[in-house]
């Protein structure tokens, strides 16, 4: 009698305690990784970019998008005190480690954004460079599920 006590006392504790979800990782856990420093490496080589975008910037978790029926991780992180000047976004295949990105600076004083597109090899033409703009301007993040893109033959 007491052992089943006890067995129902250590099976409600057990289910009483709260369940924490892992926080999806960022750009930084990426490039903190062997394979995806040198993914990382490879796409900001000969590039001149921004310090903050090799030493990290402010993050968001790392999101999932379909593009032809092929699954990428998708980075964003934008420039320390002034995430409207200076953004970037990276786009990111575990499956044969590449990686493309976008790296995008605003002049507000004379109105315009400049763009710079990393390794857009012709398999994201464009639905990858949707999927990389979307995550600078926000639009992936507040709608997650409208940047999925299958093959439809």
């Amino acid at each position: 009698m007491i052992f089943r006590k006890a067995c129902a006392v250590a099976l409600l504790s057990a289910t009483a305690l709260p369940v924490v979800a892992q926080p999806l990782p960022g750009l930084s856990s990426l490039i903190d990784s062997q394979q995806g420093r040198r993914a990382f490496s490879q796409l900001i080589a000969g590039q001149h970019l921004p310090g903050w975008i090799k030493k990290g910037g402010v993050e968001t978790p790392m999101q999932e998008v379909t593009l032809n029926n092929t699954t990428y991780q998708v980075y964003y992180s934008c420039k320390p005190h002034d995430c409207a000047a200076e953004r970037f976004a990276l786009i990111y295949s575990p499956a044969d480690n590449s990686m493309s990105g976008l790296w995008s600076r605003n002049d507000e004083k004379h109105n315009k954004e400049q763009l710079r597109w990393l390794n857009i090899s012709d398999k994201f033409s464009i639905d990858g460079k949707t999927v990389l703009y979307a995550a600078i301007s926000g639009s992936l993040a507040n709608h997650p599920h409208d940047f999925n893109f299958s093959n439809q033959n």
